[in-house]
């Protein structure tokens, strides 16, 4: 059925809350036909949805443009407002004119468009309260057309009307750089860091409002914000908790009343007694108030609210994801590891909490949870990869002796798979237990298998780290003992998460993080965004123009460059003062880590300096080609010529053409040249030879490199025909690689190859990326924008017998299937979708067989041998030969070609 799907607006789903004045639009065709281009479009917004349908466009009409453009298409109509509710809708043509239109219009509703709009005032209580709460009462005597509430609670928040809890999402609102002042015991304590967002969440609540007497509740947690427990990177403290609100209430006689948060609500202390992000949270039951987010609460015992320092940074509207409840697992076995102390075995390391039940017990009993990742011998926790004894993670609840009770925290989360119960009345069943698994709700767009049970664990690990390693907007190290958003880990593994995941919207959020947090006067990036210490080296500092780079390709999203580029500049700028003269980076900031390599099996001896170096001309070569696409003429050769100075003084350094090695000659030091491209005439193959020795002979077969290095070896392996050597590096179960991982019980990828350190670190997981490209073959045309073009490779890795992957791009979703289980007729299933084409690369050879024919099934058409009659061939199926591949493009559509083959 030809029809639009997928309406989207700023990457979002009917998002409430935009804060741009020109919201972008974006949907896809769905076509049963082949080769479908659409040829024009027509956008309609209006303030009705009925209006939407009929074709009444009263806010914008844009009328029928010519264009093949489905993403990205600006906003154009009349003049937008704060708190606006917009619908909208698309009709498209195709290139035979067969029109495309929605079922149902979408929505957009837009946040508060100027600071000055805000007249809320922040509201605080006693600082010594550790979670407080916050109510105030309105009474409503008209009709209600539209009621929206624009709220903000530092660190986290949860919102009640009139007793019931707003939004189904938990740890809001997103975590960001939330002040301007210097930071106390930071690496790099900026007293010129600028802040730029706080981010608040916006609610439609006009079926949450009744006539007569409403009641607003909040509650808040500490969050990031007011982080006084772990000081290893600093105190991160900004002050107490705070809250801001708006509710601003539309009557269907166009008067509007606005509920503000100000010094007459009333505030108390709650049932959270402690709440820490790292260490956990302490819930005394005893303190509940029950009812005191609803209607007729006496709080006449509450304290009035307290005006506070308003944070410095812009409220902005969340857009990113936020954290989720998004399943429940159960526990698959219990141990009592001491009398009365339980440990409960999950199956799979995950973040999130716990949730327990518990029989009747005393007021006053206590129960405390304790997490870990991993067990000592005899079944107790091992709490060291997650911070050793100084930084447990533990719940306690205190009972108040009222029958079953039950409990979940709020305000934390945690990393783990095991957790252990002391001070539970009676005996703790498997059913008493829920896993609750957390992480921010990033909608999972692609899927990959094989057949090698061994790696379809490899890519499930992945999956599990990249996921709850998701918190607040930011893409952490490990969910347990650091958290932070290490700018080296993100981007590492930011390919991959594409493939697996759609983290537009999430990423957009995070390269904002990474603005705020750099140095705008000297241009330096630290190594964590939002920024809270932590060491690092260049190749982190990079992600500020690796990410929008990566935006643009994977999401076509020009926006994000030119946003950032002056930011971008800096950074490359600031890189070209780290040296003693010439076009090596030698240091960066003063008395800071100054990594390469990171997570070498063994002992790290690659040098820092040549990482470093690298990481300047890759970057600089990236920020030539983005001169070029924002038409930046004089930059782009600039950069080009900075980039040939860089790679010059590469080779002088670190090239030995006597041993045709650069530098050590090992753990990854001969890789870095051929991704920079320039490995000097006459040598390539010397160098190439030099590497493929050393991993077959010298290493048989296992790899030697840290996160930067691997996340090009498996890439540069395959593109240089080398697969299968780089699927036995993932494959083997012995130290170093992937196998060993799963081999020792590993459910998530761990930080280091031998495992001694954190068992949840996504850094390593760029392999995943490397599976749909190069084992299933699915992977975007090198000169492909968002996806536009694919190229196809199946066949090509002699340890499988199948592979599938598909993934769901910005234009729709790409798929295929490959087979080769029958020996003598292989299979290939394929779909692309509308407006997009793919190349198709068969090997005449494989697997020490020849291709003998390829045939379309459905159509029974032969495709190869090129047929006689191959003038008719469908205009969507077009055919060439090169030297060792029949290489077929498709326009749009699903397809599946049988391969016949016989021995060599």
């Amino acid at each position: 059925m030809e029809k639009i799907i997928r309406l989207r607006c700023e990457y979002n789903y009917n998002p409430i809350g935009v804060q741009t004045r020109k919201p972008r639009f974006s949907w896809e065709l769905n076509s049963s036909k082949r080769g479908r281009r659409q040829a024009a479009y027509q956008i309609i917004v209006s303030e009705n949805a009925e209006d939407g349908l009929s074709g009444i466009g009263e806010l914008w009409d844009s009328g029928k443009v010519d264009s093949a453009d489905t993403f990205h298409i600006a906003y154009a109509g009349k003049a937008l407002v704060s708190g606006q509710r917009c619908y909208w809708t698309v009709r498209c043509w195709d290139q035979d004119g067969e029109l495309y239109e929605a079922d149902t219009p979408a929505f957009f509703e837009m946040g508060i468009l100027s600071p000055n709009e805000w007249t809320a005032q922040w509201i605080g209580a006693d600082e010594t309260i550790a979670a407080p709460l916050f109510r105030n009462t309105f009474h409503i005597e008209k009709a209600v057309k539209q009621a929206t509430v624009f709220v903000s609670g530092l660190g986290y928040f949860e919102l009640y009307m009139n007793g019931n809890q707003m939004g189904d999402h938990v740890l809001v609102p997103n975590w960001t750089d939330y002040d301007d002042r210097q930071i106390e015991g930071l690496l790099y304590p900026f007293n010129d860091r600028t802040s730029k967002r706080i981010n608040y969440m916006q609610y439609a609540v006009t079926g949450n409002i009744q006539q007569g007497e409403n009641a607003i509740g909040v509650m808040l947690g500490n969050g990031f914000y007011n982080q006084t427990e772990r000081t290893v990177e600093g105190t991160m403290s900004y002050g107490a908790p705070r809250l801001i609100l708006q509710l601003v209430i539309t009557y269907e006689d166009g008067t509007v009343d606005c509920i503000r948060s100000d010094d007459s609500w009333r505030s108390s202390s709650g049932p959270i007694v402690f709440n820490n992000v790292f260490y956990g949270e302490k819930y005394d039951a005893r303190l509940e108030q029950p009812g005191w987010s609803g209607i007729g609460f006496a709080d006449s015992s509450w304290n009035n609210a307290r005006l506070v320092r308003a944070p410095r940074g812009l409220l902005t509207a969340q857009m990113s994801p936020p954290d989720k409840k998004i399943s429940t697992i159960v526990p698959v076995s219990r141990i009592e590891v001491q009398p009365h102390v339980y440990v409960f075995d999950f199956g799979q390391n995950f973040s999130g909490w716990v949730r327990v039940r518990m029989q009747q017990g005393s007021a006053g009993h206590q129960i405390t949870l304790r997490f870990a990742e991993n067990c000592n011998d005899d079944g107790a926790l091992d709490t060291l990869s997650c911070g050793g004894g100084d930084q447990v993670q533990a719940d306690t609840y205190i009972m108040k002796g009222q029958g079953i009770e039950q409990y979940e925290p709020r305000f934390v989360w945690h990393g783990f798979r095991y957790v252990e119960i002391t001070g539970y009345p009676g005996i703790p069943e498997l059913t008493d237990l829920d896993g609750i698994v957390v992480h921010a709700a990033v909608e999972p767009i692609g899927e990959f298998t094989c057949s090698e049970p061994l790696l379809n664990q490899v890519q499930n690990a992945y999956r599990w780290s990249q996921l709850t390693n998701m918190h607040g907007g930011v893409p952490s190290d490990c969910p347990h003992r650091e958290r932070l958003g290490y700018t080296g880990d993100g981007h590492l593994t930011a390919e991959a998460a594409g493939y697996n995941f759609d983290m537009a919207a999430f990423y957009t959020k995070w390269i904002e993080d990474i603005s705020d947090s750099q140095n705008k006067e000297t241009g330096f990036v630290p190594h964590t965004a939002p920024f809270n210490g932590g060491g690092g080296g260049v190749a982190w500092g990079s992600a500020y123009v690796i990410m929008p780079w990566m935006m643009y390709h994977t999401y076509g999203d020009r926006r994000l460059l030119a946003e950032h580029y002056e930011g971008m500049k800096s950074w490359i700028s600031y890189l070209g003062t780290r040296n003693q003269g010439g076009y090596l980076v030698e240091y960066e900031e003063p008395d800071s880590w100054f990594l390469g390599d990171w997570c070498i099996p063994g002992e790290n001896k690659l040098p820092p300096l040549l990482v470093s170096t690298f990481y300047y001309a890759y970057t600089v070569n990236m920020m030539s080609k983005i001169a070029g696409v924002l038409g930046q003429k004089e930059d782009q050769e600039q950069y080009k010529e900075l980039f040939g100075h860089i790679c010059t003084s590469f080779n002088e350094t670190f090239f030995n053409p006597e041993t045709a090695c650069y530098s050590i000659g090992r753990q990854g030091a001969d890789l870095f040249p051929f991704i920079l491209g320039c490995v000097p005439e006459g040598y390539e193959d010397k160098v190439w030879q030099r590497v493929l020795k050393h991993y077959r002979e010298d290493l048989n077969g296992h790899l030697d490199t840290g996160i930067f290095g691997t996340s090009f070896l498996f890439d540069l392996l395959s593109e240089r025909g080398e697969t299968d050597l780089a699927l036995g590096m993932v494959l083997t179960r012995d130290y170093p690689g992937y196998g060993y991982m799963i081999e020792k019980g590993a459910t998530t990828l761990w930080e280091s190859w031998d495992g001694h350190d954190s068992h949840n670190h996504p850094m390593f997981g760029s392999v995943s990326a490397w599976f749909y490209k190069h084992l299933a073959g699915l992977a975007p045309h090198p000169e492909a924008v968002a996806f536009d073009q694919a190229v196809f490779k199946p066949f090509r890795v002699e340890g499988l017998s199948h592979a599938s992957a598909s993934i769901h791009t910005i234009r729709g979703q790409y798929a295929v299937r490959w087979s080769t289980e029958n020996r003598g007729s292989w299979e290939c299933e394929l779909k692309i979708p509308p407006n997009c084409s793919a190349e198709v690369y068969f090997p005449l050879k494989s697997r020490d067989a020849l291709i003998s024919s390829i045939i379309e099934q459905g159509s029974d058409q032969t495709i190869w041998p090129r047929p006689d009659d191959s003038d008719n061939m469908a205009d969507s199926i077009q055919l060439r030969l090169d030297t060792n591949d029949v290489v077929i493009v498709l326009g749009s559509g699903s397809y599946v070609f049988q391969v016949t083959v016989k021995p060599e």
